[in-house]
């Protein structure tokens, strides 16, 4: 009950954090993308950016030398960019990546870069008719981008009868909002393929060309609703491979690869393409491009739905499906001949199943015997690895009396930054009730109308194994953002806690990799909560630095390492300043080698507690100490909130976090009062304040800054 309240608690908590880093803010990259080990000139845009820009890769080895100085433009159109930078970019070699700017204010939020092995070239306009169509090569990946709900883009190129062309033109997988509506035809307008919807915004599609001649591709938004700088894409047309699925979705010797074009295959016997022809399959062993174990949560991209998975993908691919980490049971094939009852396919426990729904209706039943008292979870993953389909199950005991029937997980960790819920039906504790045989139907509620080679699904039943897995995010709810540590104070991070098979310890969190003068206070996740926050602290001696930090989170003998989100784009409409909506944000897992953190400048002021611990009982209130230290040129008060959901005055519904307290611009010190739930449970917590400008301009950024976070031991309420 007290993780589902922290969780409710949750709704809006950065209402008044909206504008808590003044560093950079990257809104479109372009090109979004480059040949590998050739030299492109890429532009940067989006705002902030304020002199000495450089960038910082998800991975060693990219080349980058900056072309002249950021150019601003104050009167750029409301939801523009502002800004931009210039950089001659080498890349080492194929794959998907992250980018950001790091400028004299700090870091900028991340952005895809994808890197290929095919000729590139960026879009030429007038192409918006079949006449202007922009010509192009096989073997060329077109970068371009729909500036307005209306533009259409034609490039047109040469094949030879007989030839295999796969076209796919990438969006959602690389940060664009573009939802793209590809069409192949021929030179005098026959239509010979089309997508959308492929995955997200992606569309992919291919045609075996009926005769020597020229084709065009026409590119649009989907029903021609928005355009503009963030509807970037980049288009390929190619006779090379593209991977449309592979089977099993779980950790295995050998793994079925399925697509177009795939070398050393043969025509698939069950699965066929959209026109017809069956899709290329070709069974490999390791080496196909999926690590084994162990695993690490790695593809693109990965949504919070599936923040909480150990899972891997090919990250050489831009739309790599997942495969889970085996759960160390017996790994099984459905073999799709269960469709009824009286074929259920006998199943021994634990075990992961991957299946398919691979036709019209289709539905897997399955048989397994369990001892009374025995406790089982019972899962099935199947958007959070890529399908599309709605799935759900149903146990049953051997007459067919029914256990339970699960769909949906109901909890989301976040009402919008980091939401959680998914189409998967939630994870299911099962304690046998006496020795018997039991039957589980796994299947999709759109099952009519959503089936094929990519809809699978991989059903796990397990023994328990209480777990966790943690992200941490920048605090603005509702904007990118990143993480810039200012000399001589702090940054702010808030903590998701995915909680698995009962685990409800209390989780300490310590970090590695940090350069000098960065420190990393003691903090505690307290017991149950499923949300907390995460400081870093900089001496005023520390040096300018950006890089990556490892953040872990332990509790008694379990470990988990940090899975860094951020917020892909700012709502319509929304600035800085508001409260965010009541809605799920665009939110993706970032890539690299742990959390992205920059050192630079110093703060106009340093928020410090004087107690370092506290003890308190429920219900009652905290007192805390505040000591201010002001730059000589900051001469402004300093509003002081709670920066954690379970401490403080409660938040209103959409309404800014209420004050705890203002500290005159004439003090240097404030006793603050802070209220500790009457519900609250025994426990070890961590509290944070935080400071900001306390007469910032209207509808302006406001510099905020956490003070160093505070031990709280609380005696709880009585059961």
């Amino acid at each position: 009950m007290f993780a589902r309240r922290i969780a409710v608690f949750s709704l809006l908590l950065g209402a008044s954090l909206a504008s808590a880093q003044s560093g950079p803010q990257l809104l479109t990259v372009f090109p979004p993308g480059a040949k590998a080990k050739e030299t492109v000139e890429v532009t940067f845009s989006g705002s902030g950016f304020d002199g000495e820009e450089k960038l910082l890769f998800s991975v060693p080895g990219f080349k980058a030398e900056r072309v002249g100085e950021a150019k601003v433009d104050p009167k750029a159109p409301k939801g523009q960019p502002t800004a931009s930078v210039k950089f001659k970019v080498t890349a080492p070699h194929t794959g998907v990546f992250d980018v950001r700017v790091v400028s004299k204010s700090g870091l900028s939020n991340p952005r895809t870069f994808l890197v290929g092995e095919l000729a590139e070239v960026n879009e030429t306009e007038p192409n918006n008719d079949i006449g202007q169509a922009q010509k192009i090569e096989l073997e060329t990946t077109v970068n371009g981008v729909i500036s307005a709900p209306t533009d259409v883009d034609f490039v047109s190129f040469k094949a030879k009868a007989g030839q295999n062309i796969v076209v796919h033109c990438l969006t959602t997988s690389i940060d664009s909002r573009l939802s793209a509506d590809i069409l192949v035809s021929t030179a005098d307008g026959k239509a010979i393929a089309a997508n959308r919807g492929y995955r997200g915004g992606d569309a992919v599609l291919d045609f075996k060309a009926p005769a020597d001649g020229d084709y065009l591709v026409r590119l649009a938004q989907f029903a021609y609703t928005t355009g503009g700088p963030d509807h970037f894409y980049r288009l390929t047309v190619t006779t090379g491979p593209w991977i449309d699925a592979v089977f099993p979705a779980v950790e295995d010797d050998h793994l079925t690869i399925y697509g177009r074009n795939l070398p050393r295959a043969k025509p698939d016997t069950v699965f066929n393409r959209p026109d017809g022809r069956p899709f290329d399959s070709s069974t490999e062993g390791q080496g196909t491009g999926f690590p084994s174990g162990p695993f690490i949560l790695s593809a693109s991209p990965i949504a919070p739905t599936a923040g909480n998975l150990d899972a891997t993908g090919d990250t050489r691919l831009p739309t790599s499906p997942l495969i889970l980490n085996q759960s160390g049971g017996t790994r099984i094939r459905d073999t799709g001949d269960n469709g009824t009852v009286e074929k259920a396919l006998t199943i021994p426990l634990p075990c992961d199943v991957a299946g398919r729904i691979a036709k019209k209706n289709d539905r897997h039943w399955y048989t397994f015997d369990a001892k009374k008292g025995d406790v089982w979870t019972i899962e099935v993953f199947a958007e959070r690895i890529g399908s599309q389909i709605d799935a759900f199950f149903i146990l049953t005991d051997e007459k067919g009396k029914v256990i339970v029937e699960q769909d949906d997980g109901l909890d989301s960790l976040s009402t919008n930054q980091f939401f959680t819920k998914s189409d998967d039906p939630g994870r299911y504790r099962f304690t046998v009730p006496s020795d018997g045989k039991y039957r589980l139907m796994v299947s999709s509620r759109d099952a009519a109308i959503q089936f094929g080679v990519r809809e699978q699904y991989i059903l796990r039943i397990a023994k328990e194994k209480p777990d966790f897995r943690f992200a941490i995010m920048p605090v603005t709810p509702h904007m990118p953002d990143a993480g810039t540590l200012a000399r001589n104070s702090a940054v702010l991070y808030t903590v998701f806690v995915f909680r698995m098979d009962g685990f409800n310890d209390a989780i300490t969190l310590t970090a590695e990799g940090l350069p000098p003068g960065v420190k990393c206070p003691p903090q505690t996740i307290a017991a149950g909560q499923t949300r907390g926050t995460f400081v870093l602290t900089a001496d005023k001696d520390a040096k300018d630095w950006e890089g990556f930090v490892m953040i872990t989170g332990k509790a008694d003998k379990l470990t988990s390492t940090v899975r860094p989100f951020t917020v892909m784009w700012t709502p319509t409409g929304f600035q800085a300043n508001q409260p965010p909506p009541n809605s799920p944000m665009l939110t993706r897992m970032d890539r690299g080698p742990g959390l992205a953190l920059a050192v630079r400048g110093t703060a106009p002021f340093t928020l410090s507690a004087v107690e370092t611990e506290l003890k308190g009982k429920a219900g009652e209130k905290l007192e805390v100490t505040l000591k201010v230290t002001r730059d000589e040129k900051f001469k402004d008060g300093i509003a002081v909130f709670s920066a954690v959901p379970n401490f403080g005055p409660k938040q209103q519904g959409n309404n800014p976090l209420p004050l705890l307290a203002t500290i005159a611009a004439d003090k240097s010190e404030s006793k603050v009062s802070v209220d500790v739930p009457a519900n609250t449970p025994s426990g070890t917590y961590t509290l944070v304040l935080r400071g900001q400008t306390a007469n910032a301009p209207k509808g302006k950024p406001v510099a905020t800054y956490p003070a160093t976070p505070i031990t709280v031991v609380i005696q709880g309420a009585k059961k």
